[in-house]
């Protein structure tokens, strides 16, 4: 004799309602989520200049590097542990430390202002490049009517950029 078997239930059981903390931690992942996302499109709208001018900004925000804030989440322990962090940080570290957050932010400073020049820079050379390339196109433009020729822009003499390889190699 065969027993038949249970029959199988059409939707899984429900699961064990979460507990404050556990629906804490999936409100907080969400809202990281959401932000991710949000970045994420903000990145894919922007064009390549605007990308430029956002991390700049970024890097701008991200200059300085200050003293480490001595806190302590512990309620009854906390001010203690904060006044002795600080005593420690004042009497043994800052000494040392202070000359080293000057020096980085020093150089922080340099390495920003020469993104940003360096940014200033590329944005110009691609201006002057455009124009360069509209006048040749003109140019050539010119010289096909006057010869009574077809324009062909591919036919102008000279790179209209430099080669794949780049200066100075032997192909």
């Amino acid at each position: 004799m065969t027993v038949p078997a249970p029959p199988l239930p059409d939707s899984p059981a429900p699961p064990d309602p979460p507990d404050s903390d556990a629906a804490r931690v999936e409100a907080v992942l969400e809202r990281v989520r959401a932000g991710v996302r949000q970045r994420q499109a903000e990145l894919a709208t922007l064009s390549g200049g605007e990308e430029v001018k956002l991390r700049l900004l970024e890097l701008k925000t991200l200059e300085y590097v200050e003293e480490p804030l001595a806190f302590s989440p512990r309620p009854v322990v906390g001010p203690l542990l904060v006044f002795a962090r600080k005593a420690v940080f004042q009497l043994f570290v800052s000494w040392w430390a202070r000359p080293v957050l000057q020096r980085q932010n020093r150089f922080n400073q340099v390495a920003s202002q020469l993104l940003h020049e360096l940014s200033a820079n590329q944005a110009r050379l691609a201006e002057g490049y455009g124009a360069l390339a509209r006048r040749l196109e003109e140019m050539a433009l010119a010289r096909g009517g006057e010869d009574g020729e077809a324009a062909d822009p591919a036919a102008a003499p000279g790179p209209a950029s430099p080669p794949a390889d780049g200066p100075g190699t032997a192909a």
